[in-house]
């Protein structure tokens, strides 16, 4: 006797563009501001902070997901960084009762700029710009899926939204750009990702 198995969802394909500058910076003062952050955050200071439940995919396969960010610091800085980074994971599709997941890539891939302390820089910005754009006029994915508050990105919203891919904003209450919650397909609000109850 045949065992009949449910057929598996359309799948749209996903990237997870992180701006891990913006991330840390508005987690860290939100830690400074009195929150407390829930178990499960990985946080390396000023250069990344991080949790599993960060990505929600939906009905999507994520098939990159890339934090970009910034350390102070020599080449091994760079790649310490780098390496820890690579360690992260997020959740990726599940087909409910099978663990379709371990069949998926679901750890980060690293982006590292090294900068001088006390400097600016705009390497993060500009980079997931270019990597956005890039992916999207070749028409790699469906859906933007991009974690950042930084009202920057605006216009890069706007421009995959012309080329018809859905955008997903995911951010921290702090320091967020109220424009991008009304401009986002849809808005994922992290604070309780990251953070317990105040």
């Amino acid at each position: 006797m045949y065992q009949i198995q449910e057929p598996m969802p359309s799948l749209s394909r996903m990237m997870v563009f992180i701006d891990g500058e913006n991330i840390v910076a508005r987690y860290q003062s939100m830690l400074n501001a009195g929150r407390r952050a829930v178990d499960g955050v990985q946080h390396q200071k000023d250069v990344f902070a991080w949790v599993y439940h960060a990505v929600w995919p939906g009905l999507n396969v994520v098939q990159r997901a890339t934090l970009y960010t910034y350390v102070v610091g020599d080449e091994k800085a760079a790649n310490d960084a780098a390496t820890a980074i690579q360690a992260l994971t997020f959740g990726q599709y599940a087909l409910p009762g099978q663990h379709f997941t371990g069949r998926l890539i679901n750890t980060l891939y690293p982006r590292v700029f090294k900068k001088q302390r006390n400097r600016s820089g705009k390497g993060v910005d500009i980079q997931m710009t270019v990597d956005i754009l890039c992916n999207v006029y070749q028409n790699n994915l469906d859906t933007v899926y991009l974690i950042s508050g930084d009202g920057d990105y605006e216009p890069i919203i706007h421009e995959c939204q012309r080329m018809g891919k859905q955008v997903v904003v995911a951010a921290l209450s702090d320091g967020l750009s109220p424009k991008l919650k009304l401009i986002a397909d849809r808005f994922i609000d992290l604070d309780n990702s990251f953070f317990g109850e105040q």
